[in-house]
This record gives structure tokens, sequence and C-alpha cells, in this order.
């Protein structure tokens, strides 16, 4: 739920400010601004725009006073686990004047300050102040499910839900990150730093947080960002895959209902798999709705390669769902992917992005108005749901001590996919020697103009690792732009999706457990697989031939919107750090049916649009 915007500078700010203007999609019920003087001309504004999930009265607004006004909070997220924690603190002599979370989670602070972190389950982004201390608490979820940003320099430091907000305030000049231009531009990947493409505005990381003394700081001074969370790994877990998947099914239950905690009407994006199916399947049979039909929403195609509908149907058959069918035509992406890229403050990929903003459009339009909605992110992550896991695995075992073992799974891995004996070798060696890996820049690229040195950097994320879990990190990585996509899509409709997969709990559970209980002779997901044949019905529980979100974007950049892609080629071939020659070339043979249309060209299309949408200086 919700945006949030803080600013400790000389400018006391109003309601009305546009930093706070510009993200009413995210927060249409309501919004406030509170201000506290820190002495001489500075002062600590913080701002709120809600959308109403939890106590939807007013009794729930923002910013929040807690204990007599010591404590004031502004706060995107939700604390599913807020009544149990309610509860405790109740019998500690706490008082409470709403049924919200947010107001749980400032006793939880003042009970147990830095360390409330580690009892909440839930997604968030917020900052606290206490006036009694004058400190200022900030603080992340663990995963990054919420966004989180910062600028700081003299003149002023802000914290934001958006990074288009920090340019509303005269004292940022916005710019381009050129060292992460490039490494989108090259690799399709963002850096997964805390820098992003923005010159000098930051993320708070995914399970981290700081607190300022506003006693001995000012803006531009240094702020210490320390890490609250880690997956723990201290062994793998010895118990038989039959409890594995009974624990599996317990925890996950749990966290689905967790997440079906609202005052407000939820829906489930469906796409056919065993992620979105699951989560229909488990929440159908919870007592939310034994009187009331759930209501799902897929985006459907009629390309044969990746239409679901059969999957989809025999999910709304086995759980008697409502089910709300959306098909994207080429005219949705060409008319709406500059909105795509301004919600989403980046240039997005070629792929999702655009028609995962476009099912969000369409549940707005329901005139049931579902405002929480549930999505399977995270799941493939945690279940090794990615192909690159199956090479982990292998890797692992090719060791004297499991050679036997190493030599039977490499056997059945060969015949069920046929790698030539090149690629073996190839993958091999990146997991053994990944620093001897080079990435050279692509030639459509002047990686000159980018880089401060000759030296061309390496790939900022892996998607090879010597170790199963080593890999579950790495995708944990490339998950926070998944999020980021999810949140802005879905904020854009003024949307809170939740995601019961990334429930600490579970991601701590999976990871742990022996890599053969997630994969084993080519199958992916096994414990969920195991664990929920009660709830989804067996056609989906047993596909192998589900490959992520799909999408016909790229079929449609050869087909329907040819034209529309070479022309926004060509609106973009004078940028600086494009190789015009290069790309004229790589266009004339795309245009004239020679080569597809290669991902690097659409990624200067997405700077483009990005650098003109937000005024950047290159």
């Amino acid at each position: 739920m919700c945006g949030i915007l803080l600013s400790v500078s000389n400018e006391k700010l109003d309601a009305s400010h546009n930093a706070l203007d510009i993200i009413k999609h995210r927060g249409p019920d309501g919004f406030g601004m509170e201000n506290f003087s820190l002495g001489g001309d500075t002062f600590l504004s913080m701002g709120h725009r809600r959308l109403s999930i939890i106590d939807i009265s007013e009794r729930g607004r923002q910013p929040m006073f807690y204990a007599d006004n010591r404590f004031c909070i502004t706060y995107n997220g939700e604390i599913y686990n807020y009544r149990e924690i309610k509860n405790e603190l109740l019998k500690d002599g706490y008082t409470f004047k709403s049924d919200s979370d947010t107001e749980v989670l400032l006793a939880a602070y003042m009970q147990w300050g830095r360390e409330c972190l580690n009892r909440f389950n839930g997604m968030f982004a917020f900052a606290v102040y206490d006036s009694l201390e004058q400190t200022l608490f900030i603080a992340r979820d663990r995963f990054g499910i919420k966004p989180l940003y910062f600028y700081n320099d003299k003149n002023g430091f802000v914290i934001a839900s958006e990074i288009k907000q920090i340019p509303e305030f005269s004292f940022y000049s916005p710019s381009v990150n050129k060292k992460q231009l490039y490494y989108y531009l090259n690799f399709g990947d963002f850096s997964f730093s805390p820098e992003t493409m923005w010159n000098n505005i930051f993320e708070i990381e995914g399970g981290h947080c700081t607190l300022i003394d506003l006693k001995n700081w000012r803006p531009g001074n240094k702020i210490q960002i320390e890490k609250w969370y880690n997956i723990p790994h201290d062994s793998i877990s010895d118990i038989s895959f039959e409890e594995a998947s009974a624990s599996f099914r317990k925890l996950l239950d749990d966290s689905v209902n967790f997440r079906l905690r609202a005052d407000v009407n939820i829906g489930f994006l469906l796409s056919g798999g065993h992620d979105s199916s699951t989560l229909v399947g488990i929440a159908h049979k919870t007592p939310r709705y034994e009187n009331s039909k759930l209501r799902t929403y897929s985006s459907c195609y009629d390309d044969p390669a990746i239409d679901e509908r059969r999957f989809i149907k025999a999910v709304v058959d086995f759980t008697g769902a409502d089910s709300c069918l959306h098909f994207p035509a080429p005219d949705d992406f060409s008319e709406n992917i500059d909105k795509v890229i301004w919600h989403n403050d980046l240039p997005v990929r070629m792929g999702s992005p655009a028609p995962h903003w476009l099912i969000y459009e369409h549940v707005k339009q329901e005139m049931d108005n579902r405002k929480v909605i549930l999505e399977g992110q995270g799941a493939d992550e945690i279940l090794c749901g990615y192909g690159d896991f199956r090479w982990a695995a292998l890797y692992e075992k090719m060791k004297p001590a499991s050679f036997g073992t190493f030599l039977k799974d490499i056997t059945s891995f060969y015949k069920r996919y046929k790698p030539h004996p090149k690629y073996f070798y190839r993958k091999f060696m990146r997991m053994k020697y990944p620093d001897k890996v080079k990435y050279p820049p692509n030639y459509m690229i002047n990686y000159n103009l980018l880089l401060d040195s000759e030296q061309v950097p390496q790939i900022p994320l892996r998607r090879e690792a010597p170790t199963v879990f080593d890999l579950h990190l790495e995708r944990m990585k490339i998950l926070r732009y998944i999020l980021h996509n999810v949140d802005r899509n879905s904020m854009a409709h003024s949307r809170e999706t939740r995601v019961p997969f990334l429930d600490h709990r579970l991601v701590e559970f999976c990871l742990a457990l022996p890599p053969e209980y997630k994969m084993k002779g080519g199958i992916s997901k096994r414990v969920l697989r195991e664990s929920v044949h009660d709830v989804i019905p067996e056609a989906v529980r047993n596909r192998v031939d589900k490959q992520g979100y799909s999408s016909p974007v790229a079929k449609w950049a050869e087909s329907e919107l040819k034209d529309f892609f070479a022309d926004n080629l060509k609106a973009f071939m004078d940028l600086p750090f494009v190789n015009s020659e290069n790309v004229k070339k790589e266009l004339e043979l795309f245009r004239k049916g020679g080569r597809h249309f290669d991902p690097v060209l659409w990624r200067i299309i997405a700077a483009g649009k990005w650098i003109n949408t937000f005024s950047l200086k290159i």
C-alpha cells in the first residue's frame, strides 16, 4: 500500500508538494504531511499517500503519531502478523486507537527498537521519527519487496518510494549514471547494488536499515546503512522428503492465510503454471472463500506457443473461481510503453513488463475493485525453477566423494536435454573459473562514453554458480528487478501486490533443503508438486513445459510492431552512447528479415525513451 516521502532541508513541505502529488497513483485514498523543526532553518517533513487496505477508516491515516505524539511514522507496506504482535503488546500494557498494522508497527518500535524488524512478517519501507530522542529510523523489508530510495547532499536529504519524486526538489538535477546505463545496455541487467541508473540516487537495499541522530547530523553528512537481515545457511536440512513436503505445505498455507488479511477485495493473477495455480488452490480452501468465489486475472494470447488457456481453465474448473481473461494486442504495447517506463522510473526489458502493466490496468477497470492481488513471484528462486540450478547441482557432485552419483545424474541429464558436449565444458569452466569469463561490450554500444576507464566491467550478476545455494543467492539478487516491476506496474493502477512465496520463513526453509528435494530427474519444484496434489489439478501439477511469464512482444517486433520498433530506433540513433553505423546495419538486416530483433536494439529504444521522459542529462 501507499507511497512515502521524507525530507530534511530548509524547506518546510506542505501536503500539496509535487513530490507527493506525483505518486498519487500509489495512494488515491488520502494524503498528509507533518513538519518538525530541527533547529535553525532546518525542518523534517514527513509525507504520505494512502491506499487503504487494513483499517480503511480515518484512524489508519498517515503520517501517524503514537505515544502522545512522541513517534511519527510514514510507512508503505503490510505487517501481515500484526494481530499476533498486537496481542503480545497488549499484554505488556500498550494501547491502540486503531485496527491498523501501522499503529502496531509504531508500538513495536517503541518496545523493541531496531529488533522489532526481526518480529515482522511482511513487506515494508518506513521512517519513524522519535521526537524525544530526535532520531530517525529508516528500514526496508528483508527482500526489498517495497521500494525505498534516498538522495543526500548539503542542500537536502530525501527518502522516497519512487525515484521520480526526488527531481521534484530544486536541489536535485537529474542525470544518468553512465556505468549503470552500460550494465543495462550491454547485459540487459542492472547493477543490483545500492546505485541506481540516476546519478546520486541510491536504494536502501532489502534487509537494510539506518538510524540517524538528528541532534548531530545535517544533510550531506554520511549516513551509516546497516544490514539487519541475512538468509541463514548453517547446514542442509536432514529431514526426509515426506517431512519436507508436509512442512513446506504448512508454511505455504500459513503464508497465504497471512496475505489474505485485508479489509478490501482480493484477486489473483493466474498464469496456469505451478506457482500462481497453487496460490489459487490454497486460497480456495481458506475460510475467507467458504461462501464466496475467488477471482483470477490472466493474460492470454492466440499464439499456440504461449497459449496457457487450457491450464488456466483446469484451475478455474477445479476451484470454481471466477476467471477474467485479458488479451493484450500489439497496439496496447505501442500505445502504453511510454507510461510503463514513466511508472518504472527506468528503461524496461522488452518482454514481460508491458503485458504485466496492462493486466493491472485491466484489473483496475473491473467494477468489483480488487485492491489487493496475489502473485507467484519468488517460487522459481527458492524452488530451483530455473534451468541453471540443474547445472549447479551437477557441478556440486563433480568431486571424488560423489563421482558415482555425478556420472549417473549427468547421463540422465544428457539423455533428457541432449546438450552439445561443448556446452558442458563451457558451463563447468564458467563455474570453476568465474573471474576468467570475459564480457566484451556489444559492438552497437559506445562504451568509451559510458565508462570512466578503458577497463570493461564484469557482468553485475551471474546465472551460473558452483553450488545450488550460491545460485539461490544470485537469483534472489536478480529478483530485485522483477519485484521492482511488480511494485511499479501494480501501484501504477493503485493495486497492492502480495507475494506469498517470499514469506521469509518459507524462503529460509526452501534454501536449506537438499537440492534433490527441489529438483530431480529433470523435474523441478518437487517439494511443491508433492505437497499440493489436493489443491491443483493433475494436468497442472505434472506439467513440465512452463517457462515463466510468457510474452509475445519479441514476435510482435518482427510482425505487427516492426515499423514501430524500427521508427523508434531511428529516433534514438544519434544518442552519444550509440554506435550508429553498426545499429544501422542491424536495423537494415532486421527490416529485410535477415535478423531477429536484437534485445540490444530494444534497450537503446527503452533507454532513449527513459532519457527523454525524465529530461536526463547524459
